[in-house]
């Protein structure tokens, strides 16, 4: 391949799966907003819930936003968006605890 062809679709190809994680799913189930969501999903995430103004705003803000600008830890945000990526796949929210230690 002639180099400056080559480094466009590498270019292409790095950045193609950013477009995809834009898409915002329908409210279903027993979820209708975000706080609701944010409460079913559990690990005291409802007390962030307040930071996103909208449905649209939870599927669409990264993790550097929320960091940056929302002041979420980053505990939290991983367990937002990874729950954020199960609700557009159709799994429904629910809380998952976090295990405890082993005892040695």
């Amino acid at each position: 391949m002639i180099p400056t062809i080559r480094s466009s679709v590498l270019r292409g190809v790095r950045y193609s799966h950013h477009a995809a994680n834009t898409v915002v799913p329908p409210v279903r189930g027993s979820v209708q907003d975000v706080p609701t969501f944010m409460k079913a999903i559990g690990r005291s995430c409802e007390d962030v819930a307040g930071k996103f103004e909208t449905w649209e705003q939870l599927f669409t803000t990264n993790s550097r936003v929320m960091k940056t600008d929302m002041g979420i830890n980053t505990k939290q945000r991983k367990y937002i968006l990874s729950w954020v990526e199960r609700y557009r796949k159709g799994v429904e929210p629910q809380a998952i605890s976090t295990p405890k230690p082993k005892k040695k």
